[in-house]
């Protein structure tokens, strides 16, 4: 019966999500396994039946509350789908029995797409290896639950559903989100649910050696570049009002504070640099990247600006406020700010390992964002042994951004390979 279905709050980050979702947009990313063999849906399907209730806090359904929306457990299976059309489609709550995820097959691609409020890369990043390896040892290979994929068979934690800000040790103090509008390049909006993706691999070993060679990060080089790219177009166009340039960049949490959870853990910094105060070479401007990480990446300062967040949350006034009148104000903040403080996305997953006895089986893992709310165009990047990904996902018909960002890292020596769903 309905009443016994397991149900969970949306943690602290997603609270936003459905507030500011519409029939055409919602924020979404995509988490895939490209492998060496043709992918047989039927076993697919079988992996999914297994796997899915070993992660409680995705087979749900959002309900609507008078206060909050909450997150209700689906008894129907999920269905796997052939991948076609756009990545990232907007979320239909009424759609697939409720589902905001979503699991797909191409040829020899195994794709998971998530609304946000259910998790973040990081969480989606284990449910797709422990989803591949299930589905390789459907196949009859011996894949072992490790590097990240979870026994299906095992016991969920009830940390792994947990919302770990509010276990966090948040100090009294808060950190205001206040920001000036931030440059983006001019862009020709597409039609609705398009997403238009830009996929480049390029040995890692060689990017690492460009960042080390600067005393800098991969992140933090992949951020300088992007910046310095968006700062020469706004150079180019002598607008006389010189805005600022920043990138947002998420956080991962759980390397500052171990917690088993699969839910959203993450904050974001935005770098950057202001044109107002003079020019930058490139090389300059990867010093003021540096600098801002370094200071800003630390638990105090983290922890300070999520701690303004869970103030409100946590504000009687707020909590005593109906949902509806609550929808209106944060979608109109939303819209009036939201991605007009930052000049784009830049996300880095990291270096990630592959299930032990997978390593001959497994192409690599990709990440990718989903369309973003406004006009532009966002980055995400993975490691998969020496293989660097970086997929660009837009909702806009120029290119500027990866072909400037690509070409400079080509002309620095860089091989780089490129694939894209655009028509040339």
């Amino acid at each position: 019966m309905a009443k016994n279905r397991q149900w969970f709050k949306l943690d602290n980050a997603a609270k936003l999500y459905p507030a500011v979702s519409t029939s055409r947009w919602s924020s979404a990313f995509r988490v895939s396994a490209e492998l060496e063999e043709m992918v047989d849906p039927l076993l697919l399907q079988d992996a999914v039946n297994r796997v899915l209730p070993r992660f409680p806090a995705l087979k749900v359904r959002m309900r609507t509350g008078f206060f909050w929306y909450y997150l209700e457990e689906i008894p129907q299976p999920l269905q796997v789908r052939a991948d076609v059309g756009h990545p990232c489609m907007p979320f239909r709550y009424h759609q697939d029995n409720g589902y905001l995820m979503r699991v797909f097959y191409y040829r020899k691609r195994i794709s998971a797409e998530f609304f946000h409020s259910l998790t973040d890369g990081s969480g989606g990043l284990i449910f797709i290896k422990t989803l591949t390896a299930e589905y390789l040892r459907r196949c009859g290979h011996d894949v072992a639950c490790d590097n990240g994929a979870l026994d299906p068979a095992s016991t969920p934690s009830p940390l792994e559903t947990q919302d770990a800000f509010l276990h966090m040790p948040l100090p009294r103090c808060r950190i205001s989100r206040k920001e000036s509008r931030a440059y983006s390049l001019p862009a020709t909006a597409e039609i609705p649910h398009t997403l238009h993706i830009i996929a480049a691999s390029m040995p890692c070993d060689q990017m690492l050696a460009q960042a080390r060679a600067h005393h800098v990060t991969l992140t933090e080089y992949l951020a300088g570049v992007m910046i310095y790219i968006i700062y020469q177009d706004q150079e180019r166009r002598a607008i006389r009002k010189r805005l600022p340039i920043r990138i947002s960049i998420p956080v991962n949490m759980r390397a500052f504070y171990a917690t088993p959870t699969l839910r959203n853990f993450s904050s974001f910094i935005n770098p950057g640099v202001d044109p107002g105060l003079g020019e930058y070479t490139f090389e300059e401007i990867l010093v003021e990247v540096h600098a801002f990480m370094r200071y800003h990446l630390n638990p105090k300062l983290l922890c300070a600006t999520i701690a303004t967040n869970v103030a409100d949350e946590k504000n009687l006034f707020i909590r005593l406020v109906p949902l509806f009148l609550k929808n209106l104000v944060i979608g109109s903040v939303f819209r009036q700010s939201g991605d007009r403080l930052v000049s784009s996305t830049l996300t880095n997953l990291g270096a990630t390992k592959m299930p032990t006895g997978s390593e001959d089986l497994i192409r690599r893992f990709e990440f990718q964002l989903g369309s973003p709310a406004t006009p532009r165009c966002n980055c995400a990047a993975l490691t998969c042994g020496n293989d660097l990904r970086l997929i660009f996902s837009s909702n806009i018909r120029e290119t500027t951004l990866p072909r400037e960002m690509l070409r400079f890292l080509v002309e620095r020596g860089i091989p780089v390979t490129v694939e894209s769903n655009m028509e040339e």
